[in-house]
């Protein structure tokens, strides 16, 4: 090709970015477009089509477009971001609170698609899928190249239909195919209520969506049927979710008229003061809420609110400092989620952490400043400016490289299954409610590592001459013996019996109820 340019000529990319800059200028408040704002969309768009023409290799015009945006917001702050149709209609999904599919959790394990449990009452379930369980086609497409969500995206579907799975299941030397109806799928944001004690409840809510108020009533409604009169709410690794969702949340324990949270922006319309509506009676008793730097947005403002209010009693370590309020607009089937606020907590406090370095942001390497003094409704003195801080600080203590390592390899998980599908179906509960890591199960255990090469010889002398890695290696075969025979959830229960954050929240249990009865005083007389 000579080195004459063509002159620019309008293509549909063109008109699609104009379309797009024209719907997003009437979401934005109605407003027209003033004419340097309209020449700096022409502009874009011939940016565009000039890529699109003489670009040394083809390149999707959607890609050009969708990545330019996302420079265009990586200028602002570290959540605003762009929603591909695909990207988009997960987030939907999640809102949703359920999809259609066939109830499994899955996972890369070992480079294959595992399964790590059926769901209870799921189609999956009574078509007999178990832990361990590898998935290596769906349909007629092989799973070896595919990656975790994408096999997702093909056992879900629309309701109604069916999807065939290829199982090969340890210790069968053939695979073989299982056939699905899809139905609908609740996607249960509170993964676990029990009573820990006699008298304590405790409830892990793993993110906020649509139904995450209604479940977490319902699970205290549950509990205090079943004798509870302390709750330990778990927000530990919540990346948060919808802020109606937080309100709702924040309302199970406040009472009517309580502040939860401020929002304040550059425009009149992102000003706002929320209070809880009081949709229904408010969980009477002690509350100690789990935090760690994993809680972030909505989680922050539960805990913020909370704390403020002098409602319980917050422990653990500094949350991750996200208090920039995201509004998600609709542009055809994608969607733009942007800044548009800044929340803040009952007592005044901003807990959004600087971001003026991005790496230091996303590896949380500049914490909070804890420059920002403010009181709760008590006068105690709480910490702004980056985070919320705990009441009490708590670390878990980190497992050793060595235990990474075991976990990486899914070394336990691989084990546990190995040992529950030695036993019958049917005996493989009471195996795993008898069963305990004796220096037998140990032994076993060393000569499998040695077998399958999960970890060099050197390394595991090195586990072996320290008691605490011993210890980590026995609940770790015995968390995922009870996950593989009785489910999620008795495993879970077991792991937390070493977890250095929730015993600590059980034993400042007399102070949270010291909060309580404070609270009743000033709020409920």
């Amino acid at each position: 090709m000579s080195g004459t340019r063509h002159p620019f000529r309008p293509i549909t990319i063109a008109i699609a970015t104009l379309t797009i800059g024209a719907t997003a200028g009437v979401l934005f408040g109605q407003r027209s477009v003033p004419e340097d704002e309209a020449q700096l969309m022409l502009r874009a768009s011939r940016v565009v089509n000039l890529l699109i023409e003489w670009l040394p290799t083809e390149a999707d015009p959607a890609d050009i477009v969708y990545d330019g945006i996302g420079g265009m917001l990586e200028v602002l702050d570290p959540h605003s971001n762009f929603l591909d149709p695909r990207s988009f209609n997960q987030m939907r999904s999640r809102q949703e609170s359920s999809f259609f599919g066939v109830g499994i959790i899955i996972s890369r394990r070992e480079g294959k698609i595992t399964v790590i449990a059926p769901m209870a009452g799921t189609p999956a379930a009574s078509k007999g899928l178990r832990t361990g369980d590898v998935i290596i086609k769906v349909g007629e497409q092989s799973t070896e190249e595919l990656a975790l969500d994408e096999v997702v995206e093909l056992v879900r579907g629309p309701e109604g239909t069916d999807v065939r799975l290829t199982i090969l299941r340890p210790g069968l030397k053939e695979p073989f195919d299982v056939d699905i109806t899809r139905t609908r799928i609740p996607q249960t944001t509170v993964r676990y209520a029990f009573m820990a004690r006699p008298d304590v409840g405790y409830i892990r809510l793993s993110e906020f969506s649509s139904s995450s108020a209604r479940e977490v009533r319902q699970a205290i409604e549950r509990l205090s049927a079943e004798g509870m009169r302390h709750l330990v709410l778990d927000l530990r690794n919540n990346p948060g979710g919808s802020l109606d969702a937080a309100i709702g949340v924040s309302d199970a324990f406040l009472t009517k008229g309580n502040l939860i949270v401020t929002t304040r922006g550059r425009t009149p319309s992102s000003h706002s003061t929320i209070s809880a509506p009081g949709t229904g009676e408010p969980f009477h008793g002690a509350v100690i809420v789990l935090v760690n730097e994993g809680s972030a947005s909505a989680s922050e403002i539960v805990a913020g609110a909370i704390q403020d209010h002098d409602r319980g009693l917050v422990l653990g370590e500094v949350t991750w400092g996200k208090g920039l309020v995201q509004t998600v607009f609709t542009v055809r089937d994608t969607g733009l989620a942007l800044t548009t606020a800044r929340y803040y907590t009952p007592s005044g406090r901003s807990i959004q952490r600087d971001y003026e370095s991005f790496f230091d942001y996303i590896t949380h390497r500049n914490g909070s400043d804890g420059n920002a003094v403010h009181e709760t409704d008590a006068g105690r003195t709480v910490l702004g400016g980056g985070g919320i801080t705990p009441d009490v600080s708590v670390s878990n203590r980190t497992l050793s490289e060595n235990l990474a390592r075991l976990y990486g390899a899914s070394a336990f998980f691989r084990f546990a299954v190995d040992l529950v599908n030695e036993v019958p179906e049917a005996e493989q509960a009471a195996m795993a409610r008898a069963f305990a890591v004796d220096e037998a199960v140990l032994q076993r255990f060393w000569s499998w590592v040695d077998e399958v090469d999960a970890l060099g010889a050197e390394a595991v002398a090195e586990i072996q001459a320290s008691p605490q890695d011993v210890s980590d290696v026995a609940l770790g075969i015995r968390v995922e013996v009870l996950n593989a025979a009785l489910g999620l959830d008795e495993g879970y229960r077991a792991a937390l019996e070493t977890d250095e954050q929730y015993q600590a929240a059980l034993a400042h249990l007399p102070e949270a109820q010291d909060f309580w009865i404070a609270w009743q005083a000033a709020n409920l007389n």
